[in-house]
């Protein structure tokens, strides 16, 4: 019975304390003629801008699908929609006439109605996207200027795994980083909270 509850115990622990590291095998394509610059801190990460076009096209015919779809039912979601579809069509309609070059982040894109806060760019809806097109070998990224072929992902466990208090067992999660030679200078930074 002891040995039982040790074992269990220590299955317990393992996955807590759990670290994981991968490598993302990054594009080795020639650039396209009009390519989207989405830059971050020493990387640059270079975007077909045909291909933010479309995927924004296509966010803003499903918002269009919702407004259809409760345009009877709830006014405060078609407002909510529409605010959202125009700022959408506003932003394909930049990137189809972009040149190459264009910076991604001057585009505004956020879900909801007007908020003069988040009218800045730099939209993370757009950054998930474009983390997407990186990870799929769909867009080139540089560092420091050099183009690189891969990068590293971290996955590890907020404070340490440590589970010891109430705090610790309601502000626990994991952060993950993606990054080229260290993990403090990411690219990409995600936060999964795990606690209540």
């Amino acid at each position: 019975m002891k040995t039982t509850c040790i074992l269990l115990y220590l299955l317990f622990l393992f996955p807590v304390h759990s670290q994981s590291e991968w490598v993302i095998e990054l594009s080795t394509k020639t650039p396209d003629s009009r390519m989207g610059v989405w830059t971050k801190g020493d990387y640059t990460i270079l975007v077909p801008l045909d291909s933010i076009a479309s995927h924004l096209r296509r966010c803003q015919q499903s918002m269009i699908n919702a407004i259809d779809y409760y345009g009877d039912k709830d006014s405060n979601l078609v407002n909510y929609f529409t605010s959202s579809s125009k700022r959408y069509s506003h932003a394909a309609m930049l990137t189809e006439e972009a040149k190459n070059g264009f910076n991604l982040q001057t585009l505004i894109i956020y879900d909801g109605i007007e908020n003069k806060n988040q009218n800045i760019g730099n939209s993370r809806i757009l950054e998930n996207y474009i983390e997407q097109l990186v990870e799929q070998q769909k867009a080139l990224v540089l560092y420091k200027g050099q183009r690189i072929f891969k990068l590293c992902r971290v996955s590890e466990m907020n404070n340490g795994g440590r589970l010891e208090s109430v705090s610790d067992i309601l502000n626990h999660g994991y952060e993950i980083r993606t990054f080229y030679d260290q993990p403090d200078n990411c690219i990409f930074y995600e936060y999964q909270h795990l606690g209540w």
